[in-house]
């Protein structure tokens, strides 16, 4: 049986591809602020940018896999790449958040007030990126409703803690030059450090929640066991008896067998149509599912 890559899977492609650009262009900018200043945000906004560039590409390319790979086959496993990349994402917005953290105590050590053409410039790139960035978090949000996806969920969670860590950012940068003339400013800019990272950290949690989740193979919520029932009781009248039903999830996509035995002296063609009609019900009521009814004499073990 072949599975089509769908809409959905071109539009989480693109959705990522922009990402990927604007990624490129966030941290070329970072770079060149960081070149021309003396800060530690700004160090930690560079180091943080260029991971999640990294994250980003990481979903693009498992995206493309997922399109354009093993078309021609029915392959159970292939939505377990998206929560893959999604726990490389978690991993690495863990990663960036352990050397915030350790720029920002070093600097709390021994702090210093900041400086250079650079912060100008990062000024500018907040407010632009903040922009484009919430724009792409919501993006996403709309694309995981019409299509769920771990690879969506975790691109929407990282572009919301972009967009709070550029206002962050930006405060704290204003802040610091505002009140340059005190002492304690010092501390401004390694502190606001520690409050993106505390962001980031937490977004990375509820990643890896939702991805090591999806890696396993789980029978369905009880949610969507009740909707297959419901349907079942609607359509009680064209078949004789229920020998069975499976289903389980595997990344992203839910996996529906159904086992039923219908009258043998009923056409096989108004057989294959309550077969037909009961299967598409239960694809547009159950999101990424797969069904498959089939007639069978004997119960299923």
């Amino acid at each position: 049986m072949h599975v089509s890559s769908g809409g959905g899977n071109a539009e989480k492609e693109k959705a990522t591809k922009n990402a990927l650009y604007a990624g490129i262009l966030d941290t070329g900018v970072t770079l060149a602020a960081l070149l021309f200043s003396s800060s530690s945000v700004l160090l930690a906004d560079f180091l943080k940018t260029t991971l999640e560039g990294i994250a980003v590409l990481l979903a693009w390319l498992s995206l493309r896999r997922i399109i354009y790979g093993r078309n021609q086959e029915f392959d159970y496993g292939i939505g377990k790449l998206e929560s893959l990349s999604s726990v490389f994402v978690g991993v690495l917005m863990a990663l960036a958040v352990l050397i915030i953290v350790g720029n920002s105590i070093k600097n709390i050590l021994s702090p210093g007030h900041v400086e250079g053409l650079g912060l100008y410039i990062s000024g500018v790139a907040q407010i632009v990126f903040g922009v484009i960035n919430t724009k792409m978090a919501l993006n996403s949000r709309r694309i995981a409703k019409v299509s769920p996806s771990p690879i969506i969920t975790a691109q929407q969670q990282l572009f919301t803690t972009r967009a709070f860590g550029n206002i962050f950012i930006l405060l704290s940068l204003s802040l610091s030059m505002a009140l340059h003339d005190y002492t304690w400013s010092a501390y401004i800019d390694p502190v606001a450090s520690l409050v993106i990272a505390g962001f980031i950290g937490f977004s990375a949690m509820g990643v890896f929640t939702d991805s090591f989740n999806d890696l396993l193979d789980k029978t369905l919520d009880e949610e969507y066991q009740m909707i297959i029932l419901r349907e079942l009781a609607l359509h009680f009248d064209e078949y004789e008896d229920l020998h069975g039903i499976r289903s389980r999830r595997s990344g992203s996509h839910v996996f529906i067998e159904i086992f039923l035995e219908c009258d043998k002296d009923k056409k096989v063609g108004d057989i294959q149509s309550f077969m037909d009609t009961l299967r598409k019900d239960l694809e547009s009521k159950i999101a990424n599912s797969r069904v498959i009814i089939g007639l069978s004499q004997e119960r299923v073990k």
